[in-house]
């Protein structure tokens, strides 16, 4: 059995190529970046996530038809 794929979050600096420093939240898969988001990015992404989490909680509280 394999396990899930994860991220965690944490505060991150991204620089690019330029030096130019764009702060923020990095997804992290152990010690790699997976993703970088800006403050207004992560919160439309909670957002969307929230949302989603609320329609598999109403999915999964809805009775069933049994036949």
């Amino acid at each position: 059995m394999s396990r899930r794929p994860y991220v965690t979050a944490k505060p991150y600096v991204w620089k690019d190529a330029a030096g130019v420093a764009t702060p923020g939240i990095a997804l992290m898969q152990g010690a790699k970046v997976r993703a970088h988001l800006t403050a207004d990015e992560a919160r439309t992404l909670a957002d969307t996530l929230h949302d989603m989490a609320d329609r598999i909680d109403a999915a999964e509280s809805t009775p069933k038809e049994t036949n």
